[in-house]
């Protein structure tokens, strides 16, 4: 299956907790402007689903889908999650 277009870039930023990846994701977003869609697992998890950090936890499909769509509809994608790389 065939997920965005050979314009659309999927970035995965991973790391301990602390390391700011935000900081890198903004200054991603400041460099590229619109068109960079930030599909955060924290905002996601806690937010959205009020979900507790657990493995296969429905965070996971729903980064998953968030991140496809995005990419489909010609947004660069910054997710934070393994499983969405294969988007790709």
């Amino acid at each position: 299956m065939s997920v965005g277009s050979d314009q659309t870039r999927l970035i995965v930023l991973r790391g301990n907790s602390g390391i700011r990846q935000d900081r890198v994701a903004n200054a991603l977003r400041e460099a590229y402007g619109r068109g960079v869609a930030w599909v955060s697992q924290d905002f996601i998890r806690r937010l959205i689903l009020k979900e507790k950090d657990q493995p296969g936890g429905a965070n996971i499909g729903l980064i998953d889908l968030v991140a496809r769509y995005s990419l489909d509809h010609g947004y660069q994608v910054r997710p934070p999650i393994e499983p969405a790389q294969s988007c790709n």
